[in-house]
This record gives structure tokens, C-alpha cells and sequence, in this order.
């Protein structure tokens, strides 16, 4: 028959063992879960990537161009093979890893991912104009995934073993300081039963001592009692911090999707057309130059979304470095309409302004104001097919005084249900990683931080397919709302 010392030790140990167990088996599946889902997010960028590059090839009928675009590919080890495929389910293009014996399927699977225990493979349409010009399927190995999660086990199985001799270890010399009253108790409890002492008793266990404990217990329950009542106001505030926790991280899985995905795009393309210049010297001057020029978009791209995260970083964090003064508003929305005019130009989009007379003088900061009206500009020039009109109007509000600027267009719109979120972080209208418009989500909470930094207000109307108005207003110099 084993101790009492003993059963506490084993009892203890098992305890221990069933909750590490437990929580290594959640943290397993959790960690399984975002590696699978990273996994397929990663060959689906890769898949929308290659398959945004290769319209023109598969436009053009060029299938050598198209498998130097596939040929970007050896740079992931993972990947073991790629293949374009016409609109017509045709094999157009293809590239085979090195040592890999399988080859591309003839004819494309159906879209999505099927995931096995050994490969991942990727089926994705490619859309021109909302037309499907093609399909890209991928063929990722998933040894490396495997190795990794093969490693995690491991440093698991040693966390928990080395965890548990811990315990072991602290459980032996911890049990005296339990053990030791109930020894002494059932040593007297066993020379009373043996001897029929009745006379012995426990070392000040007299009557009183009995009372004593009564009154402790009742004591020791109203502290329960009261720490049961602290314990709910701090389940309640738990509460509330996992809900704050739970959105943080959906604010990072969206940062990393949107800041990984408008990152990787640029880079990917300056990359793959860098190379395509070095590996073909002799390449036409005209061809080489619609490369380069491409290459500087991409590059501009990349400076605006780092700008835009630098202005973010500022001003959440109270450094960004204001220059108020007063301005006239009209003059404000007259710079950004002439810097955004050639952009408007080359879509064939008027931009009419429309000003009230008498407007009021605002202060603030001007380079800040013209970048929200430039925003909301570029934002309605890129959303608007060609051929269509944007009114700027500039009013002036008595209750309270402020004056306010609006931006319509006639684009195509916003769905109700994303009017509530445009505003956020890293947030816009559709699916800012299938979306074929530029963008990375900040321009918009930019902008509100901006007008609410001055104690204004910005807010959007719209109806899908008959466009949207984006409006903020602002106190005039000397007010507030």
C-alpha cells in the first residue's frame, strides 16, 4: 500500500502530466492549423502573382514568356512544379523542379487546393476584366512542412518530460510541508485507537481549539466567498481583454496579409522583370523600357505603402510633427485637384469643383489637409471606370460652424455592409488579396486620424453601382464641435 506522501506525488504528477498533455495537444492543433493555412495562403499569393504576370503572355500567345515567368518558381524549394493552362484547359506552359519525376497534369485540375499528406496542390483561375483567360495550377512538397512539424513534436515531448521531473523533483520536498500535520494527526489518531488513550489529545486540540477552528473555517468560507465575487469582476474583465486580445490579432493577421501580399507583389514583379533584362541582353529597346517602366511603378509602389506606414507609426504614436496655420480650405482642395489631374487625365475622368461663397478660415496642418483630399481623389479615380466624373463640393456648415468638403463620383460603389470598416486599418471594400486595384488599406484611416486630429468628422455614402460620397468637415479657426 502506497504513503500518503506517495499518492500525493503520483496524484500530483498525473495532474500535471494531463493538463500539459492537454494544453501541448491544443497548442499542436492550433500551430498545425496556421502552418496548413500559412502553407496554402503562401502558394496562393505565389498563384496569383504568376497568374497576374502571365495575362499578357497568355494574351499574346507566348508561351516562352510564360515559362520564364513559372522559372521565378526555383527560387521556393517547396515548389515542385507549375503549369499554365489556356482558356481552354490546353497546357500552355510549364515548370518541373529539379529532381522532381512528376510532371505537370495535361489538363487542369478543378480550382482550389487539395491537401494530402505529402503535397499541396493549388488550382487557380486567371481573370482578365472579369473574364477567365487561363488557369495556374502549383504543386507544392510538403517535406520541409513535415520536418518542421516533426521538430515541434520533439521540442514538445522534451518540454513536457523535462516539465514533469521539475515537478517530480519540487512535488518530494513540497509534500513534507503537507504531509507533516496529517502524519502527527494520524499517528495520535492511531496511538488513541490502539492504546484506547482516550485521554491523549492533539497538541492544543481542546475544546476551545475546536471552536477556534469552527470559527476559522466560517472565517476561511467568507474569504472564499469574497474572493469568489473578486474572481467574477475578473473573469468579466478577462473577458474583455480576450475580446481586445481577439481583435489584435485579427489586426495582425490582417496587417500581415495585406502588408506581406502588397510587399511580396512589387518585389516579385521588380524581380522577375530584373531578371528577365539580365537573361535577355539582346531584348528589343521598346520591350526593355516597358520593363523598366514597370519596374519604377513597382518601385513607387513600394515607397508609397512604406510612406503610408510611416505616417500611420507617427501618428499613432503622438511623433508626427504638425505645422498648423491657417488656411483657406478652397486653395487646399485646389493643390490636390491639380497634382491628382493627370492621373484623372488618363482615365478620361472630369473633376468639377463646386464652392460656396463666404467659406471660413481653418487651421491646420496644409501638406496633411491636401493629402486627404488627395486620398479620397485617388481613391474615387481608382475605383471609377474611364469616362467618369467626380464633383468636389466646399460648403460652410453654422451649427456647429465648421466647413465641409465632399468628394462624389460616380464609380461603381461600396456594399453596405463595408461602409462600417473602410475606415479601419488595413481595411477596403472587397478582398484586398484577390482585388486587382492597388491599395493598401491605411489611405482612409489616414485620413480620419488626420480630420479627427483637428477635431473633425469623416464619413462615406454610397450605393453600389451608382457611386459613393466621401465628406469631412472641420471647425473653423478659433472653434470646436
Amino acid at each position: 500500500m502506497r504513503t500518503l506522501k506517495q499518492r500525493l506525488i503520483l496524484v500530483n504528477i498525473a495532474a500535471t502530466g494531463a493538463a500539459l498533455l492537454v494544453a501541448v495537444t491544443l497548442l499542436f492543433n492550433s500551430e498545425l492549423r496556421t502552418w496548413r493555412d500559412a502553407l496554402v495562403r503562401d502558394v496562393s499569393i505565389k498563384a496569383d502573382i504568376i497568374g497576374n504576370q502571365s495575362t499578357a503572355a497568355l494574351i499574346f500567345n507566348a508561351p516562352k514568356e510564360a515559362a520564364e515567368i513559372l522559372g521565378a518558381l526555383r527560387a521556393d524549394e517547396q515548389i515542385e512544379n507549375a503549369a499554365l493552362y489556356t482558356r481552354n484547359g490546353m497546357l500552355f506552359a510549364a515548370y518541373q523542379g529539379t529532381g522532381v519525376e512528376d510532371r505537370a497534369p495535361r489538363t487542369p485540375p478543378a480550382d482550389g487546393h487539395d491537401l494530402d499528406s505529402d503535397h499541396l496542390e493549388l488550382t487557380s483561375a486567371i481573370h482578365l476584366r472579369n473574364e477567365r483567360i487561363g488557369t495556374i495550377t502549383i504543386r507544392a512538397s510538403l517535406r520541409q512542412f513535415r520536418a518542421r512539424m516533426l521538430q515541434y513534436v520533439l521540442g514538445l515531448s522534451v518540454i513536457v518530460l523535462l516539465s514533469l521531473a521539475a515537478a517530480s523533483v519540487l512535488l518530494a520536498r513540497l509534500q513534507r510541508a503537507v504531509t507533516a500535520p496529517v502524519n502527527d494527526l494520524v499517528r495520535l489518531m492511531g496511538a488513541v485507537s490502539r492504546d484506547k488513550d482516550y485521554a491523549s489529545r492533539a497538541h492544543g486540540a481542546g475544546t476551545e481549539e475546536f471552536s477556534a477552528l469552527a470559527d476559522g473555517f466560517n472565517t476561511m468560507l467568507s474569504a472564499i466567498q469574497s474572493r469568489d465575487r473578486d474572481l467574477e469582476r475578473s473573469l468579466v474583465e478577462l473577458k474583455k481583454a480576450y475580446e481586445k486580445l481577439e481583435g489584435l490579432d485579427q489586426l495582425k493577421s490582417d496587417f500581415i496579409s495585406t502588408v506581406s501580399h502588397e510587399l511580396r507583389t512589387p518585389i516579385t514583379s521588380i524581380k522577375a522583370f530584373v531578371e528577365l533584362i539580365l537573361i535577355k541582353p539582346d531584348m528589343q529597346k521598346d520591350r526593355q523600357k516597358k520593363l523598366l517602366e514597370t519596374v519604377n511603378s513597382e518601385a513607387d509602389r513600394l515607397a508609397r505603402l512604406i510612406s503610408e506606414l510611416l505616417d500611420l507609426s507617427r501618428i499613432e504614436s503622438g511623433v508626427m510633427l504638425w505645422r498648423d496655420e491657417d488656411l483657406v480650405v478652397e486653395a487646399i482642395v485646389r493643390a490636390a485637384v491639380a497634382g491628382i489631374l493627370p492621373l484623372a487625365q488618363k482615365k478620361n475622368i472630369r473633376i468639377e469643383e463646386r464652392v460656396e461663397e463666404g467659406l471660413a478660415v481653418v487651421r491646420a496642418d496644409r501638406d496633411r489637409l491636401v493629402q486627404v483630399v488627395m486620398n479620397l481623389l485617388s481613391n474615387a479615380i481608382k475605383f471609377m471606370p474611364a469616362g467618369g466624373r467626380i464633383t468636389v463640393s466646399m460648403t460652410r456648415g453654422d451649427s456647429p460652424p465648421g466647413v465641409t468638403v465632399s468628394v462624389a463620383d460616380t464609380g461603381v460603389g461600396i456594399p453596405s455592409q463595408d461602409l462600417a470598416m473602410i475606415f479601419e486599418k488595413f481595411r477596403r471594400s472587397g478582398d484586398v488579396l484577390t482585388s486587382t486595384v492597388e491599395g493598401s488599406g491605411l489611405g482612409l484611416s489616414i485620413c480620419r486620424q488626420i480630420v479627427e486630429h483637428y477635431g473633425g468628422r469623416i464619413w462615406a455614402a454610397s450605393e453600389e453601382g451608382k457611386g459613393s460620397t466621401f465628406t469631412f468637415v472641420l471647425p473653423i479657426a478659433g472653434s470646436s464641435f
